[in-house]
């Protein structure tokens, strides 16, 4: 007789065992699954009954009982329970789990279809035979995601940036040890084979993007664990995962708060887990008629069993690890498109504000493709409910998932015209509502995440090109903050930056004698032969008064001169409380004037003050993550003031606290030991300072410089107190690193020379004279590494007060005007680059309206503050708007 074999759960529903027996007339074996690894088989001396005995519990196996199906439902144990709680305490590793032999799961099941009993047939080995079968079957059938090596933030780092293994071990050996950038790239070369600070910045990211998916992942695997669904095979596989989207995708298939997997669950409630897996097994099943049962929800006819069915199976689709990789895989290689259309429904598309997004109303573009302005345009025109987007999927996309589920799941046996009904109505079920929905959410938040990231990068070079602006050194200079009602500020400041005078005129509601009397008033009695005016409101009308009023001679000083100065955020900084510190009895009208003057001095120092994203250099900065912003754009801007270099004898409290390894309480340490006991006489003296201790003056050291001509001590001054010594050491106004020093003063004598001629020619020359021999030669002479011996080479070679800054390009000086009315296509201008985009750079041509030189039409890359050359191409007086080409 032919027996159809039957694996039950031991929480079977009984009701549903009872529906199924009545309807069928074989008879059947009942098998049971057991969590226990192992089993005893015993022959009952009187009924023949098979006996499968657990360590704590028997299930019987009787052979009469009749059933036409398998039905079986995953149930931890309480066995696996306790086991599950001991791993937590004990905090046991993988290894342990991956030691011991697999268990049997629920989700697996074997085909014991037309199977022959016979009762001389040795029952025990037919019994493992199955169980063996069974085995094989969970180890094919059963991983939704195949186990991966776990990987480290060395190998993350490495393959994200693609640099050299070596490299980065050295890299995050020094980040580890609370290295900062500018450190490392200036005085550890030798460990990251010369990288520059933007590359280790980079490397930085990772790391700690790094850090941020290890923990991640463990946060996932307990709340997986809490859940009992953890196995060996997920655990590998989330540690594998190197991507936060991967694994916020894998969490969402078994959070049970997700909606679209309550829909499975419940069916797998009902009893329908192993129909579903007969069906991706290419098992017999038995008609979904005889799974009705009509007083229960969700089985009451054959149509609720049949999409309960399928949402297991479309649950166990998106599960599938081999069907993620390809769906990972197609999500990269198709071409996949972004459509945007016009709101119908919109006010704004008809009025200012829309027009700006004109070109969206109709926009199409691959995703692949796209620039990252485009995208971040999109996303603000789309939260303005001005513009609709799409994202079209090619149906060659639908095709090759569907081909991929059929090949992972159409086994060799011969299937029923039910199992394909099943099958594919599951994997379209699939598509439509998990992998396509999940793909346009992929889509969408990875072009906004690369967007963000490209315009953050954009934006932290505009800063440092500003930051690096030469400063104009030794000069009177005559701010001038521009404006119609309430008039112009004036502030006269000193060549240290001290504020001699202030003034308000209003030339544009009086007659011109009295402003432009008052103007030259300050000019004449302080000397000032530069005048920098802010490019806010009324820049080009007060720009034609001080163009008519040099004109008419009325100044004494002889070639009086002004340039235009980006004010972006001087009205800010006058209003914060940095300011009311710096100026507490001052208008902030009058202190935006002085900001302006201080900018064309020292950019630098003035510029540390504002907010970065004031800087009015970025692009849509304000739709930015905050922090990442802000981390990045403070970690450019330590990188240029260390560079850079700070006098420690004068530097404010602004530019101290944004030199490496400096807080606003050391900087705030650092001004208070320099009142009570008078200028740093050299760099070691830093130790004296309180919350100053060995490792922030190695990273700080080789930044700060003291200068012979601001650390004089008057006599007052004589009971200073000391670690050391307290005379001054040549070396110390220069990038040398005090670590250095020794070999520094061994070079120095080589080369005949007395360190206190640092900076002057005939000591560059005898430097230069030994350089030649090469710094490898040399490096080996003196005992250090080449590129060690390079930085000190380099910094003894530098003429004395030299800033690196001297070789970007001096800001543009004017004495005429031009408006805007007046340009005409092909004119050709001299120009200031004060803004870089992706799609082109803003120059200020001096007509009061910066011009716009696109892409198309730049022949090179052009930074901040560099002076150019453009022909306009064409002007647009209605909408302010001038073309610029770049001249070659």
């Amino acid at each position: 007789m032919r027996k159809l074999i039957c694996w039950f759960d031991r929480t079977e529903n009984a009701a549903m065992k009872r529906n199924l027996r009545s309807k069928c007339n074989q008879p059947i074996i009942e098998l049971s699954d057991s969590d226990d690894d192992t089993y005893k088989i015993s022959k009952k001396p009187k009924d023949e009954d098979y006996v499968i005995e657990e360590k704590k519990e028997k299930i019987t196996v009787d052979k009469e009982e009749p059933i036409k199906r398998r039905v079986r439902k995953n149930v931890q144990s309480k066995d696996v329970k306790r086991k599950s709680v001991k791993r937590k305490n004990q905090e046991k590793s993988l290894e342990t789990f991956s030691n011991k032999k697999p268990k049997l799961k629920a989700s697996s099941s074997t085909d014991f279809t037309d199977a022959k009993v016979s009762q001389s047939q040795n029952q025990k080995d037919l019994i493992k035979t199955d169980i063996k079968e069974n085995l094989k079957i969970k180890e094919k059938f059963n991983s939704s995601f195949s186990q991966c090596a776990e990987w480290t933030d060395v190998d993350y780092i490495s393959e994200i940036n693609n640099v050299d293994r070596r490299i980065v071990e050295n890299v995050v050996k020094l980040f580890k040890e609370d290295n900062t950038i500018p450190f490392i790239a200036r005085y550890r070369k030798n460990m990251t084979g010369s990288m520059e600070a933007d590359q280790l910045r980079a490397l930085l990211d990772s790391f700690e993007q790094a850090k941020i998916i290890k923990n991640r992942a463990a946060t996932i695997i307990k709340s997986i664990d809490k859940l009992g669904k953890w196995s060996p095979e997920l655990h590998s596989t989330i540690t594998s995962t190197k991507s936060l989207a991967d694994l916020e995708h894998i969490y969402s298939l078994y959070k049970p708060s997700v909606s679209r997997r309550l829909l499975a669950e419940k069916a797998r409630a009902l009893g329908l887990g192993s129909v579903s897996d007969a069906i991706l097994q290419g098992q017999k099943i038995a008609p979904l008629i005889f799974l009705v049962d009509e007083q229960r929800e969700g089985l009451r006819n054959e149509q609720e069993v049949r999409s309960g069915i399928v949402h297991i199976i479309a649950d166990l689709i998106s599960k599938d690890k081999q069907i993620f990789d390809r769906v990972t895989s197609l999500r990269k290689t198709s071409i996949i498109e972004i459509h945007t259309a016009e709101c119908k429904t919109t006010e704004d598309s008809k009025n200012v504000n829309g027009r700006k997004y004109e070109q969206y109303f109709n926009f199409k573009s691959r995703v692949n493709a796209i620039k990252p302005h485009h995208i971040l345009a999109i996303n603000r025109a789309e939260s303005q409910k001005i513009i609709s987007v799409k994202i079209v999927i090619p149906d060659a996309f639908e095709r090759a998932f569907k081909e991929c589920c059929l090949s992972r799941y159409a086994c060799q046996q011969e299937r029923e015209m039910i199992h394909w009904d099943l099958l594919n109505e599951s994997i379209d079920h699939a598509y439509k509502k998990l992998i396509k929905p999940q793909v346009i959410r992929r889509v969408r938040s990875e072009t906004k995440e690369n967007a963000e990231k490209a315009s953050i990068e954009v934006f932290a070079t505009n800063v440092k090109q500003l930051l690096l602006t030469p400063p104009v050194r030794g000069k009177i200079v005559l701010g001038i903050d521009p404006g119609y009602r309430h008039g112009c500020k004036l502030a006269v400041v000193s060549e240290q930056g001290n504020v001699l005078e202030t003034a308000m005129i209003y030339p544009h509601n009086n007659p011109f004698k009295d402003p432009a009397d008052a103007l030259a008033r300050l000019v004449n009695k302080y000397g000032c032969a530069i005048i920098a005016l802010g490019n806010a409101t009324a820049c080009r009308e007060t720009e034609l008064f001080l163009t008519k009023v040099i004109k008419s001679e009325m100044f004494n000083t002889p070639n009086v001169m002004y340039t235009i100065v980006d004010e972006c955020g001087a009205s800010i900084y006058s209003c914060s409380p940095q300011a009311k510190s710096e100026f507490p009895d001052l208008d902030p009208n009058l202190v935006s004037a002085i900001s302006i003057a201080r900018r064309l001095q020292d950019p630098l120092a003035e510029l540390v003050k504002i907010e970065p994203k004031h800087l009015g250099v970025g692009m849509y900065q304000h739709d930015l993550p905050e922090a990442q912003l802000t981390k990045t754009l403070s970690e450019v801007i330590t990188e240029v003031v260390s560079f850079v270099g700070v006098d420690i004898n004068t530097a404010s409290l602004y530019l101290l606290q944004q030199v490496a390894g400096l807080t606003r309480s050391r900087s705030t340490s650092i001004i208070e030991w320099r009142t009570k006991n008078g200028p740093f006489k050299n760099r070691e003296e830093l130790l004296n300072v309180k919350g100053i201790g060995s490792k922030t003056y190695e990273q700080c050291a080789g930044f700060i410089r003291i200068l012979p001509e601001t650390a004089t001590v008057s006599e007052t001054m004589s009971e200073r107190k000391k670690k050391s010594t307290s005379d001054f050491n040549p070396l110390d106004q220069t990038w040398i690193h005090p670590e250095s020093y020794a070999i520094a003063d061994k070079f120095v004598k080589h080369c005949q020379c007395k360190l206190n001629d640092i900076g002057t020619p005939a000591f560059i020359e005898r430097i230069n004279s030994q350089a030649g021999t090469g710094y490898g030669k040399l490096a080996a002479q003196f005992g250090t590494d080449e590129t060690t011996m390079e930085t000190i080479i380099k910094a003894l070679s530098m003429q004395k007060d030299e800033d690196i800054r001297s070789k970007l390009s001096q800001p543009l000086f004017r004495n005429s005007v031009r408006r805007i009315e007046d340009l005409t296509v092909g004119t050709v201008l001299s120009g200031v680059v004060r803004n870089v985009t992706h799609f082109g750079s803003f120059v200020d041509v001096g007509v009061g309206k910066e011009g716009l030189i696109h892409v198309t039409r730049m022949k090179k890359d052009l930074h901040i503050g560099q002076r150019v050359e453009v022909k306009v191409v064409n002007v647009e007086l209605t909408r302010q708007r001038i073309g610029l080409e770049l001249m070659s």
